[in-house]
């Protein structure tokens, strides 16, 4: 059974015990209505931050294949999308609170498992609505990478493009822990991501 099926089960479960409680009490058939509606709205309500979810948008511009990547909440394993010929383009969602969230586009080059030597899009979603990420070739470079945050919502930074091993401190985190205004943050809750591959 997944984690989703498993939260609706819960929520069926809080739904059948509102029920029960309305049929016990000694009300009219228009007030048990609205006590069971009552409920599960209440119930549904108490779930949306367990569905809510961040996407990311991942697009190959480069010219060989690059395979997505992503960690984050403490993984032990990395989420995987197909791999992306030139032009492809995969969306795939990561928690609200992802916390140490990190993607990357494996080549072959850099670590499958964990990115490391991969450059890497670094995100820090600690708290609901509040949102920071950055590009880092902190523990290396393997492809050109550039994020923006979907349809540039109001009150969201600007993203950050790293074109290249020598981009500067101002478009990604350098080695050994070098920034100068590289973070772009956007505090709207459930903010897309755009990841490029290559960017032009």
């Amino acid at each position: 059974m997944t984690i989703k099926s498993r939260r609706w089960n819960s929520l069926a479960e809080l739904y059948r015990l509102a029920v029960q409680a309305s049929i016990r009490r000694p009300a009219s058939p228009h007030h048990v209505v609205l006590y069971r509606l009552h409920a599960l709205l209440v119930a549904l309500a108490s779930s949306l931050e367990v569905f809510a979810a961040h996407e990311i948008r991942f697009k190959n511009l480069c010219s060989r294949t690059i395979t997505p990547k992503w960690k984050g909440n403490g993984a032990v394993s990395p989420g995987v999308c197909p791999a992306l010929k030139t032009g492809g383009t995969h969306t795939a969602s990561v928690a609200e609170k992802w916390v140490a969230g990190r993607a990357w586009g494996h080549d072959g080059s850099c670590s499958a498992y964990d990115g490391a030597a991969c450059t890497l899009f670094e995100c820090t979603f600690s708290d609901v609505g509040f949102n920071q990420c950055s590009i880092s070739r902190a523990s290396g470079y393997n492809v050109p990478m550039a994020f923006s945050w979907v349809n540039s919502p109001s009150g969201c930074q600007a993203g950050k493009k790293c074109s290249s091993s020598t981009c500067p401190n101002t478009q990604a985190w350098l080695p050994p822990n070098s920034c100068n205004g590289c973070p772009s943050q956007c505090n709207n809750a459930s903010v897309g991501m755009w990841v490029t591959f290559c960017p032009t």
